[in-house]
């Protein structure tokens, strides 16, 4: 029987799998990170708008600062315009702010 040394590693076997990782999930790790910096689209922001309508301005003024908590967009300012604020959102923000809104 052959045994190793003390503390000799056997070679890694992962490559194939990560490989198949990079293959599969790569693209979606590609538009999430480009979702962060791009702005919103015109569908985007008028489903924003209809919801914040109904939703009322208190409730869209919580999601909307729990939306951007962690990214560089700064909180909605006390006068500024509902579509003002949401044409300042990321993709991936507007994102948040609507699955925050529909879900309530």
């Amino acid at each position: 029987m052959c045994r190793s040394p003390a503390g000799a590693r056997r070679p890694r076997r992962g490559g194939r799998r990560k490989a198949d990782n990079e293959r599969i999930y790569g693209p979606r790790r590609e538009r999430a990170a480009k979702a962060k910096t791009e702005p919103t689209i015109a569908a985007q922001l008028k489903y924003l708008a209809a919801l914040a309508e109904k939703a009322g301005r208190e409730r869209f003024d919580a999601a909307f600062t729990e939306a951007v908590k962690g990214t560089g967009i700064t909180p909605r300012a006390p006068r500024e315009r509902t579509a003002t604020a949401a044409k300042r959102l990321t993709k991936a923000a507007g994102r948040a702010l609507v699955s925050s809104l529909a879900d309530g």
